[in-house]
């Protein structure tokens, strides 16, 4: 007898081409998963019993995956770096240490980087939905900014407006920028900060607000103005803006408030969410004002185990996130 191998997309086909091609008599020797494929090797009459194994290459399909592919790429990493040079040829000992060496070094860089991004481990599928597109956008946007010093991470000329709820960190976030832009040497427009306050009827909430505004404002060198009310808001952002950077810091504000203050404002609003804070939150904001997402910032990301609720909320409503608040200061008690 003599032995045939073949290759086929499937188990199914592997065995249908060898009844085509050897007849129902041939004997299924074994069969073997290489890849994706599906290798089978039968026996046939058309030799003695004793001849050798040859492979029919007729049979082969040209992209059939080679021996060296059945083990996975990190057991073969494993056994290049585990293997000993030979001590006959020192310099060939040498390049193979230095490979070695050098594989060792790819191998922790790679496994730092898993460690670091457990997220892109996660299976995609192949028929992704645009909710998937857009988290995954979203995870991307988060990675790649939380890496950076606030000042690099968008354009904060004109005036910006925080807005967010109590203990969402706006006030750190505020001094997280301004840290970042003193460090970087920026030579643009020097900053003015507001505590902005709907009313006067919660005015020890208010004065507490100002007076932590106004701390940061004395360490960092730049003037600090409390707004009371919106048409004295829109007064200050018009005279200081002319010569500053406007940041606005807005007090403990109820929803139903923001769309008013963010249509009257000229002024770029960001919606605070923190990192650790329940993803409902999201909700909140978009039956607010549905534009309030498109400029998201996230904050206390120090203090959050699993982003994943939140970014699932996100590209569900369809946000942006254009910043991340690394608490990089040592504010504390911040808004």
């Amino acid at each position: 007898m003599e032995l045939k191998r073949l290759i086929a997309e499937d188990s199914k086909s592997a065995l249908q081409n060898v009844r085509t091609t050897y007849g129902e008599h041939a004997l299924i020797v074994s069969t073997n998963k290489i890849g994706t494929k599906t290798e089978v090797i039968c026996a046939v009459d058309l030799q003695p019993d004793n001849a050798t194994f040859e492979e029919d290459l007729a049979t082969v399909a040209p992209t059939a995956a080679s021996k060296e592919q059945k083990a996975p790429f990190s057991a073969s990493l494993s056994t290049v770096i585990d293997n000993k040079p030979a001590a006959s040829d020192p310099g060939l000992a040498n390049l193979v240490a230095t490979i070695q060496q050098e594989l060792l070094e790819l191998r922790e860089s790679v496994a730092a980087h898993v460690d670091a991004n457990p997220h892109e481990l996660q299976p995609q599928t192949a028929d992704d939905t645009a909710a998937s597109l857009c988290e995954r956008a979203l995870r991307q946007q988060y990675g790649s900014l939380r890496t950076k010093p606030m000042s690099e991470q968008r354009s904060w000329e004109g005036a910006q407006l925080f807005i967010g709820r109590p203990g969402v960190g706006k006030t750190t976030c505020i001094e997280n920028l301004l840290a970042t832009t003193q460090n970087a040497g920026d030579s643009e427009k020097p900053f003015a900060l507001i505590a902005f306050s709907s009313d006067e009827t919660n005015s020890d909430n208010a004065l507490e607000h100002w007076l932590k505004l106004a701390k940061i404002s004395q360490r960092y060198g730049m003037p600090c103005a409390q707004a009371v009310g919106i048409a004295n808001l829109q007064r200050l952002v018009t005279q200081l803006g002319q010569q500053h950077t406007v940041l606005i810091d807005t007090c403990a504000e109820k929803l139903s408030d923001l769309q008013e203050l963010t249509g009257s404002v000229q002024a770029t609003v960001h919606c605070c969410i923190g990192a650790d804070f329940s993803h409902q939150a999201v909700n909140s904001y978009q039956a607010a004002d549905t534009t309030l997402l498109q400029s998201t910032i996230i904050t206390r990301t120090d203090l959050a185990d699993d982003i994943s609720p939140l970014i699932n909320a996100l590209s569900q409503a369809q946000a942006q996130i254009i910043a991340v608040s690394n608490n990089m200061t040592s504010a504390s008690g911040a808004e």
